[in-house]
């Protein structure tokens, strides 16, 4: 089993940033300079202050998109949408989302596909004020008593009430025999979360790295559990992936292997201690971290990455969430309808 390490780390800051890299358009007559060259504009939309954007980060500053003729823009995704819903309201070619939130979107009519891998857990962490008195897994308790606990309690959620996300955390909670909750959308943004349990707008929220690790650090929150060490919903089962609307892989599939080549490479980039000090100083200038958290992050986090899609887990994964009724049974997600691996 995956074992927890966000417990043992500090934090960062978390600053919202909208980028234009070495390797991005950010406007029409560059997108137009770049397809004259032969050169393919891709935009990827992504939530601010989130350690999955490394990857991208590292291969456009380092030249991986623009050596595979991938021309890079990244746009903020929308709070307030589900993922696939994201994509198409920004026009964008590329997204991580969650299983969850691609089945969903899927069995909604919203086409799409994983086409490249991202994290292999969902790394997400239960956490309330610094003085709360919820029971902690660091306290002993186990996970069915810290998620009992919230009975009544306003939980902080990352997307809308309904969305794949929600659902997974519903389950859990039934899971634990819990009924009675309110869930309140504070967004994926870290720094409006920690400051709805700063306001004790809601009692507990939910947090993923680098925000996780400001919250540990800065000394803004309590860590309740680590989701993925506990219910069944989030255990053992595939977190988030690289996604594309279907016409995007079908009609531009030497792009999209390109664009996996480069996060595979830059992997390899922030994995090799040589480059320690570039990731760590790439890190944090795109979420606002201090350097010295950033390194943490850096130990911590991404062993979870991989741009593998494995076909056992992900099946595992499907059957899952319909089993669980967080995914419909009709149509029945699968590997092969959900999982496309495009060809360079």
């Amino acid at each position: 089993m995956h074992q927890p390490r966000h417990f043992r780390v500090r934090a960062a800051s978390a600053a919202v940033l909208t980028l234009c890299l070495a390797a991005t358009a950010c406007g029409g007559q560059e997108a137009d300079r770049s397809a004259d060259a032969g050169t393919e504009h891709v935009r990827v939309m992504m939530f601010p202050s989130q350690a999955y954007r490394l990857p991208v980060v590292i291969a456009a500053q380092e030249g991986m998109f623009e050596e595979r003729g991938i021309e890079l823009e990244i746009v903020e995704q929308p709070t307030n949408l589900q993922g696939m819903q994201g994509l198409e309201a920004t026009e964008s070619d590329v997204g991580q989302v969650s299983v969850t939130t691609l089945v969903q979107g899927w069995q909604a009519g919203n086409e799409g596909v994983f086409f490249c891998g991202g994290i292999d857990v969902i790394q997400t962490t239960l956490m309330a004020a610094p003085d709360s008195d919820l029971p902690s897994i660091e306290d002993g308790a186990t996970w069915q008593e810290v998620l009992q606990a919230l009975e009544g309690k306003k939980i902080g959620i990352q997307t809308p009430v309904g969305s794949g996300v929600q659902l997974l955390f519903a389950e859990a909670l039934a899971e634990a025999g819990v009924e009675d909750v309110t869930y309140v959308n504070v967004g994926a943004g870290s720094t409006t979360a920690l400051a709805a349990l700063e306001n004790n707008s809601v009692d507990v929220i939910q947090i993923n790295p680098t925000g996780t690790q400001y919250a540990l650090d800065a000394g803004s929150g309590k860590p309740l559990v680590y989701l993925p060490d506990g219910p069944r919903a989030y255990r053992d089962l595939y977190g988030s992936g690289w996604v594309a609307p279907t016409e995007f892989v079908e009609e531009r599939p030497e792009t999209a292997a390109a664009f996996c080549d480069a996060v595979d490479e830059a992997l390899g980039f922030i994995r090799d201690g040589a480059n320690t000090q570039t990731t760590v100083s790439a890190l944090a200038a795109d979420t606002g971290v201090s350097p010295q958290v950033a390194e943490l992050v850096l130990e911590q986090v991404y062993d979870d990455f991989s741009t593998e899609l494995d076909e056992e887990t992900l099946t595992r994964t499907f059957d899952t969430y319909v089993e669980l009724g967080i995914a419909e049974a009709d149509p029945r997600p699968t590997f092969d309808s959900l999982v496309v691996v495009p060809q360079g």
